[in-house]
């Protein structure tokens, strides 16, 4: 073996034994060299000096080591590092911290090169689509009971008395009015003023004892549609049910301002032969109801209107009969008193004796 191969045997030599010794203690088998192929012996000692500091140098330096079977430490490989070019500035999307995959899954070219935030968007969306779709209700409900209003009018309204309903009340304006009632017998006005608290009550008491109502009555009618079609008064009459002769006895009446006509817009006279309703201005007829005014029933708004029904010769049983136009359809409407039919005698005629209640309307003096 020549000097030169020696002192190359030598370097893999000193190679090995940096890798396989413990630190600070690696041991290099002393090889004999000469001078021989133009390197001294003081070169290849500081070859191998060099060599041995490196690798001191590169085991001191590491920061994790794990042991070989062997019981040496193993040097773990250094991480790759990169590497960037005098030109390669940092950009803002590399000073940026990481986004999670999901969102950068879901994002659209757009959205990546715009820089608009996606959360934000997908709220704009949000927002929007439900601003839409309350319009799109709100519009649709409109449509839907407009329709149906239409639908509804354009149809055949119900028949007569379905959908509509009628109330009527007996009263008297005592200002004004004379509310009388004729007793068929003599009355005893003694227990009458003990009974009764007033005038008026007491003479609903002998109407409710089998007496009857004398000269005239007031007859409210109150009439009401359940329907979306409104319903208008077109007649008002006053049908005779039976007829009986005035009966004698005792005449009782209260109130009236010794017995003046209150005005009243429609009145009937059982009297007449013709018993419609007469539209009144003041004390002057008009004409036939309806002339000035109509009565309307609309749904939820009632038609409410007074007549006031004057007595003929006879005791009268009657009924008003209301007939309207509804839409392209007529009816008509049978108004009477809880079910029975009113009953009004005369107040004038003969009789055995009369009464009037006094001004406070608590006890009662004969005036004939």
């Amino acid at each position: 073996m020549t000097a030169v191969d020696q002192a190359g045997s030598g370097d893999q030599v000193a190679a090995r034994a940096g890798t396989d010794g413990a630190p600070g203690h690696t041991a290099v088998p002393q090889a004999r060299t000469t001078g021989v192929g133009g390197r001294s012996s003081r070169e290849i000692r500081s070859g191998r000096s060099r060599a041995r500091a490196k690798m001191k140098s590169f085991t001191l330096n590491s920061r994790s080591h794990s042991l070989r079977s062997n019981g040496s430490k193993r040097v773990p490989d250094a991480p790759d590092r990169e590497t960037t070019e005098p030109d390669d500035s940092p950009s803002p999307e590399d000073d940026a911290p990481p986004r999670p995959a999901a969102e950068e899954a879901t994002e659209g070219p757009s959205d990546r090169s715009s820089g608009t935030s996606r959360p934000g968007r997908a709220r704009t969306r949000t927002w929007a689509a439900a601003a839409l779709g309350v319009v799109a209700s709100t519009l649709l409900a409109t449509a839907v009971t407009t329709y149906f209003d239409v639908w509804s009018s354009s149809r055949s309204p119900v028949p007569a008395g379905q959908g509509l309903h009628v109330e009527s009340e007996v009263w008297w304006d005592l200002t004004r009015d004379t509310k009388a009632v004729r007793v068929a017998g003599a009355v005893d006005v003694a227990k009458l003023e003990q009974d009764a608290m007033d005038s008026g009550t007491a003479l609903d008491g002998l109407v409710d004892g089998g007496s009857t109502y004398a000269g005239m009555m007031r007859v409210r009618v109150t009439l009401m549609n359940f329907t979306k079609v409104p319903v208008s008064v077109t007649e008002v009459r006053a049908r005779v049910t039976g007829e009986t002769p005035a009966p004698g006895g005792d005449l009782l009446s209260c109130g009236g301002a010794e017995g003046s006509i209150g005005i009243t817009r429609l009145r009937v006279d059982l009297g007449s032969s013709d018993k419609a309703a007469q539209e009144y201005d003041g004390e002057k007829v008009v004409g036939h109801y309806p002339v000035q005014e109509m009565q309307l029933a609309k749904q939820d708004e009632p038609a409410v209107f007074d007549l006031r029904v004057e007595a003929g010769d006879t005791t009268a049983s009657y009924v008003l009969d209301v007939v309207y136009q509804q839409g392209t359809e007529k009816g008509r409407v049978v108004v009477d008193n809880g079910g029975k039919p009113f009953v009004l005698a005369p107040a004038e005629g003969e009789v055995d004796s009369a009464y009037r209640c006094d001004e406070a309307m608590t006890g009662w003096k004969r005036v004939r």
